[in-house]
């Protein structure tokens, strides 16, 4: 595993600036408006908007896809969920990743991987960040499950 993320770290660039992510055949776009949205989505997933103006989105199964974060009613965070497995299924964690890094291959050129510990009561939790572009990245999670969220987000100037 160790010898994966080494190559990983000397193998893979970074993406160039984007602005859009696919959630299941529906692009996307960092900046659009809520009724956008609302109005691409509405009619092929379950949707469930919060207090903070967030979309959580599923499919007719209930299985996650993503989230959307707004500010000022205009999309500044979208999150793909790729999936949470609470088996020990390293292969299928890793066709995951391969599926996700071998979209941007070719603009790829080197990345930048953060490991994260974070401490809470029930124990420390382990993640890490594999930044694609200056606003895109993947979130590894790994406690008892394996979660990979792709995040797109509007820079912070």
């Amino acid at each position: 595993m160790k010898t994966f993320f080494v190559l990983l770290l000397f193998t893979i660039c970074i993406f160039p600036q984007d602005r859009t992510m696919n959630l299941r055949g529906y692009d996307i776009e960092l900046g659009m408006d809520m009724m956008q949205v609302w109005e691409k989505l509405k009619s092929g997933f379950n949707v469930v908007e919060d207090e903070d103006s967030s979309f959580y989105i599923s499919d007719k199964n209930n299985e996650p896809i993503g989230v959307i974060e707004f500010r000022n009613e205009v999309a500044v965070r979208i999150i793909k969920d790729w999936g949470t497995t609470t088996k020990s299924n390293v292969g299928q964690v890793f066709k995951i990743l391969w599926n996700i890094l071998k979209q941007y291959e070719k603009d790829l050129d080197a990345t930048k991987l953060i490991p994260i510990e974070t401490y809470t009561e029930k124990g420390s939790k382990y993640s890490m960040l594999i930044y694609l572009a200056e606003n895109r990245f993947l979130e590894i999670n790994i406690q008892h499950s394996v979660t990979i969220l792709e995040v797109l987000e509007e820079p912070i100037n």
